[in-house]
């Protein structure tokens, strides 16, 4: 198993109105959700599924990751 978390950064479109992921060291991710906790449960399940398919992890193995969400505002 991979020692080091995972890292997933994501940033908010105020134009489209979601939260997507910008930047991973886990290769083929892509996804985006509505609210933080929408893609927080999102990850949740694909990021196992993927490092699976990957051969990174054994099925049902725990992988533990970094979210990391960014919002810019204007005041």
């Amino acid at each position: 198993m991979n020692e080091q978390p995972y890292t997933v950064e994501c940033h908010w479109d105020a134009e489209a109105g979601v939260w997507y992921v910008a930047h991973t060291d886990i290769p083929g991710l892509a996804t985006e959700a509505a609210t933080l906790e929408e893609l927080q449960n999102k990850l949740l399940r694909m990021i196992p599924e993927l490092l699976e398919l990957n051969g990174s992890v054994e099925r049902g193995q725990q992988v533990p990751f970094k979210l990391i969400a960014h919002e810019c505002a204007v005041a």
